[in-house]
This record gives C-alpha cells, structure tokens and sequence, in this order.
C-alpha cells in the first residue's frame, strides 16, 4: 500500500467507518500505525511485528488482541505488550482520542529501547495505561 493511500490518524478518522472488531491501516508523522476498535473502544498500535518485524496490517483483532498469522505472535491492543511468542518486545503504543465521532491519534513520548531503536510508547506505563473515553491522537 502506497504511504499516500494511509490516512493520517493525526488529522483524524471517522469512527462510524471502523466497524466493531474492525481496524485500519494508517500513519502518524511516517510511521504505520494500526487502529483497531473493540466495542466502544479504540486502540492504535504499531503496524510492524517485534520478531522479524514484519507487516502487521494483516493480523486479526480477537477480544482486545493482535493476533499474528505470519508466526502466531499474539500482542494487547490496550498495552502493547507481546502476550506470546515468537514475539517478545512489545508493539508501540498511542493513546487516542475521540472528539466529535473522528479517532485522533496523538504522538507521545518516544523511549529508547536500546540497540538504536527509540519507539512512541513509555515503557512503565504500559499495564496501568487506559486509553481516554475520549478518543484524539495528539
């Protein structure tokens, strides 16, 4: 899929276009990201496995998981967390926001997670995060 083809989840996504168990491919400032909806709630996660990091925009949403066909790696919508392997890294993690029926997907802090890599998640706050009622990317 062409980067021009991704809606930018920053500038929003209509949430009645999202259906229950549903998700999308889009991006945030260059990167893919996923957003994913379970009943009422959002999630947005990044679009690339931890073991291999391959595409993730093919996996099933089951419950509030991320299930991965390619390896069968499992990850949590809602922390972001590897919940089996192969995978054991998490996935980055957003908090988003809903204003007005859209989805907005902010950038928050980024993490150095070693080896040259630096993700958007906190590592830290990943059991106790709970996304907002509301749903906004900032």
């Amino acid at each position: 899929m062409e980067n021009s083809a991704k809606p930018d989840l920053r500038a929003g996504f209509p949430v009645d276009n999202l259906p229950d168990d549903g998700m999308i491919l889009g991006q945030v400032e260059g990167e893919d990201v996923i957003l994913a909806r379970c009943g009422e709630e959002l999630f947005a996660v990044g679009a690339s496995c931890t073991h291999y990091h391959g595409p993730l925009a093919d996996v099933l949403v089951v419950g509030e998981t991320l299930r991965y066909p390619w390896h069968h790696a499992c990850f949590s919508l809602r922390t972001g967390e590897a919940l089996r392997a192969p995978a054991l890294d998490p996935i980055a993690c957003w908090r988003v926001e809903k204003i007005g029926g859209k989805a907005y997907q902010p950038v928050v802090q980024a993490a150095d997670f070693g080896h040259g890599q630096r993700r958007t998640r906190v590592r830290g706050l990943a059991k106790d995060f709970t996304p907002d009622v509301e749903i906004r990317l900032l």
